[in-house]
């Protein structure tokens, strides 16, 4: 959780860093930054904005991993044969290596030139009021258009982005597979739970709920966004504006994974209540606390009179 977590907080700090934007056109997607007013120049722009589909990739791999670390937790055959000694590092690599492969693709395949400046001039423009050689960004171009006007499938972008179906699928079906056989056994668990105490059932009944949750929110919030951007572009369907929601749901997604934990969970719950319970209780900080002592006394004649502090 440690893993996930601090991912998932260094994810939305590059996100901040970057401030992609995704748009689609024609048989083309691009993942864009406006540089114009930014520290960095076009080339470490599209630097930031490969390491930030890095991120990506990286965090589809996460989404399997973390189901198949819950079915080890859950099921301890399991557990010893797959995930004993060393083997736990793998799950820790897979991640990375996810990430890293997705950026090489990126950075080899989908870099912009003076073609795809022509190609997406106008809808950049039209759409963002924005040069195009004031934006960096890397363009999944399917159907690209020779010197006669004629247009061609690119084979090594149909690869490229086949690997990163790949990534999707393997994703998809670890959280699933997993994520079922989770339900399965907790369900079990909880059909034989007679002699078990209400506060061992009652939290059996929260993970479960939690679980079910978990594996909604990727499904609505990454899978299916991911697979609309990929699949209309490839078939020359132009989505137009509607690609910039697609960002939007991949941008949120790190803030809203963990609040099912937070607020399923009862002992998460009242500790997230207790907390800003206590903040609105206190409003002044024990380091602003000789501050907020400061009181001031308004004399009968209106003149303020500073007494200092207490």
């Amino acid at each position: 959780m440690i893993y996930i977590s601090s991912f998932e907080a260094l994810y939305s700090i590059w996100d901040v860093t970057t401030e992609p934007m995704v748009h689609s056109y024609k048989a083309a997607f691009v993942v864009f930054r406006n540089f114009k007013n930014s520290d960095f120049d076009r080339e470490q722009s599209f630097i930031l904005i490969v390491i930030y589909c890095g991120c990506f990739g990286f965090s589809l791999a996460i989404f399997g991993v973390h189901f198949i670390y819950r079915y080890g937790a859950v099921v301890k055959e399991f557990r010893d044969r797959w995930l004993g000694g060393n083997k736990i590092y793998i799950l820790f690599f897979m991640p990375i290596f996810y990430g890293t492969w997705w950026s090489i693709l990126c950075y080899l395949y989908f870099h912009f030139d003076a073609s795809t400046d022509d190609y997406m001039r106008r809808t950049i423009f039209d759409g963002y009021d924005t040069a195009i050689e004031d934006t960096s960004y890397i363009i999944v171009l399917f159907h690209p258009v020779d010197s006669n006007g004629n247009t061609y499938p690119d084979v090594a972008v149909f690869a490229s982005i086949a690997c990163m179906w790949f990534m999707i699928l393997s994703s998809v079906f670890c959280v699933f597979f997993f994520g079922l056989k989770c339900y399965f056994r907790i369900t079990e668990a909880l059909s034989k739970t007679c002699t078990v105490s209400s506060v061992t059932k009652s939290l059996q009944q929260q993970l479960f709920q939690a679980l079910v949750v978990q594996t909604v929110i990727p499904l609505i919030l990454m899978y299916i966004p991911i697979a609309i951007l990929f699949t209309f572009p490839m078939i020359a369907v132009d989505i137009g504006f509607a690609s910039s929601f697609i960002a939007m749901t991949i941008a949120v997604y790190p803030a809203i994974d963990p609040l099912p934990n937070m607020f399923i969970i009862k002992n998460y719950r009242k500790a997230v209540f207790a907390f800003f319970a206590a903040i609105f209780r206190n409003p002044c900080s024990s380091l602003r606390r000789a501050q907020c002592t400061q009181v001031e006394l308004v004399s009968r004649s209106g003149t303020d009179v500073n007494i200092g502090i207490l």
